[in-house]
């Protein structure tokens, strides 16, 4: 009987560490969550930094495109590339790509 009083408050205690000790690494606000949600974090500041950079080459291109600041030779090389034309007076060098060797 001696020897049971003493090993129910130590098999108490043991199940309340290995219940805490669980729950930390493992609950909701564990370890292992926060873990994952920081590298959602850096995942999710890395595409921002990404659309940001998208966005202000696109500012950029508007800029250049507005009437109040045009930029004529951005909008004839647009247009060239887009319509894959050249000025009679353009040299045109092409080059072997990987695939056409």
């Amino acid at each position: 009987m001696d020897f049971l009083k003493r090993l129910v408050p130590t098999v108490l205690f043991a199940g309340l560490i290995t219940y805490f000790g669980y729950h930390a690494m493992n609950g909701e606000q564990g370890i292992l969550n926060w873990i994952v949600v920081k590298n959602r974090i850096a995942e999710t500041e890395a595409e921002l930094a990404a659309t940001v950079a998208e966005r202000e080459a696109l500012e950029a291109t508007a800029l250049r495109l507005r009437s109040d600041s045009l930029d004529l030779d951005y909008v004839e090389e647009r247009a060239r590339s887009i319509l894959n034309v050249a000025h009679p007076r353009d040299f045109i060098v092409r080059l072997d790509t990987p695939a056409e060797r």
